[in-house]
């Protein structure tokens, strides 16, 4: 079926209207121009960077706060992370589903599943 000439028009009125420059076609005149922040220390040297705020986690008494279940199944994170990530991650891991994943790995540990070799990735 041949094309009428119609639609070859409108197809090259469409081509040329793309290969038109724009008057304002620079990424600045869309976007604007680039802003600074005196306040970045990064981008303004003459600024050194704040000190980070003193930790005021305490270890000791957010661990005697835990229940026996939660010290049993937190002991890994109790002592491997250091209390400046335990300040963060603290509601984390005490968290219903942290809680949850901990307790089926337990579970998991216990019925020997871990020591299967032939469940391993060989690398």
């Amino acid at each position: 079926m041949a094309s009428t000439p119609l639609k070859r028009k409108a197809a090259d009125l469409a081509a040329a209207e793309v290969k038109k420059p724009k008057a304002n076609g620079s990424i600045t005149s869309f976007f604007g121009s680039p802003t600074t922040n005196p306040s970045t220390s990064s981008t303004n040297p003459a600024k050194p960077p704040k000190e980070p705020a003193p930790i005021t986690f305490n270890k000791e008494e957010w661990v005697a706060g835990l229940t026996t279940e939660q010290k049993s199944l937190l002991k890994l994170e109790i002592e491997t992370l250091h209390e400046s990530w335990l300040s963060v991650l603290k509601d984390e891991v005490t968290s219903k589903s942290f809680l949850s994943l901990k307790r089926f790995l337990k579970e998991e540990g216990e019925k020997g599943n871990w020591a299967d070799e032939s469940r391993l990735c060989s690398i």
